[in-house]
């Protein structure tokens, strides 16, 4: 959807406002209903413009399914909950940021090997 298109939207939906108001018995509410469609109006070219984004990254976006353990389960919808966000989105800005930061993880660093081989020797410790 073009910008043009959402702005042809909106505009009707303020204008579906106005004709709300000017059909409203009470002058309260009629006042009300034309300081929302005035208030929306003021913002209509910020708001098309964030939902035409909002269009286009759903559009280039693929869906993926993942099993995690069901305490993760939890603690993602907890903190997504509390960061007033969907957990998708939660999990999509963590997983864009662990890639970020360890871009390509194929190999194992040297840091990464002695911790593996320590681990290693823990076990065969512990196991003896």
């Amino acid at each position: 959807m073009t910008k043009d298109e959402v702005l042809a939207k909106l505009r009707a939906e303020i204008e579906e406002l106005r004709e709300q108001a000017t059909a409203e018995p009470d002058p309260a509410r009629r006042a009300d209903r034309l300081r929302l469609a005035d208030a929306r109006e003021a913002v209509i070219e910020d708001e098309a413009e964030a939902i035409t984004a909002e269009i286009a990254e759903s559009e280039q976006q693929a869906a993926i399914s993942v099993r995690v353990p069901a305490s993760l389960s939890v603690a993602l919808k907890a903190r997504a909950e509390a960061e007033h966000i969907p957990t998708s989105a939660l999990v999509r800005r963590l997983l864009t940021e662990a890639m970020a930061q360890h871009p390509s993880s194929s190999a194992l660093t040297a840091e990464q090997i002695e911790q593996v081989a320590e681990i290693a020797r823990r076990v065969y410790r512990e196991s003896a």
